[in-house]
């Protein structure tokens, strides 16, 4: 019985890592890092003092539940804008993917279509760099 040769559907393509696919990643990682360092330990540190502080209330229980929740709310909100930011920066790249792998050429053409997404979204990262060290 003879069947058929599967067909690869064309979303199911790999994308060779390319030089500014691999600088974008690295790129990336680095400012998660920086932003972890810089911006999140200092924010907990922070947090976790005032939290300290809630256990020498005297009050009801709910006097303390509200008295940390306040202490690890500015944390949480920065946070959450961070994840905002990157969520919406992923989705662009994302998206820039798509519209190459949408272009249907052969290998050579997606991997350059790829690689100057990569490279036009190092830029982009790098303008979005002080918007996320920022204190919220």
């Amino acid at each position: 019985m003879n069947t058929p040769p599967r067909q690869k559907p064309r979303h199911s393509q790999t994308f060779a890592m390319s030089k500014g696919v691999e600088e974008l990643q690295t790129k990336l990682t680095g400012l998660v890092e920086e932003l972890d360092h810089k911006v999140f330990r200092p924010e907990q540190k922070v947090a976790f003092q005032c939290s300290a502080t809630c256990c020498d209330l005297r009050g009801p229980q709910g006097e303390m539940a509200q008295c940390l929740e306040q202490c690890g709310a500015r944390m949480a909100h920065h946070q959450q804008a961070v994840n905002n930011e990157l969520q919406a920066f992923q989705g662009r790249m994302q998206r820039c993917g798509t519209a190459c792998q949408d272009r249907q050429g052969d290998q050579a053409m997606l991997d350059k279509c790829v690689n100057e997404c990569a490279v036009f979204y190092q830029k982009e990262l790098g303008q979005l760099r002080p918007k996320l060290l920022k204190s919220q």
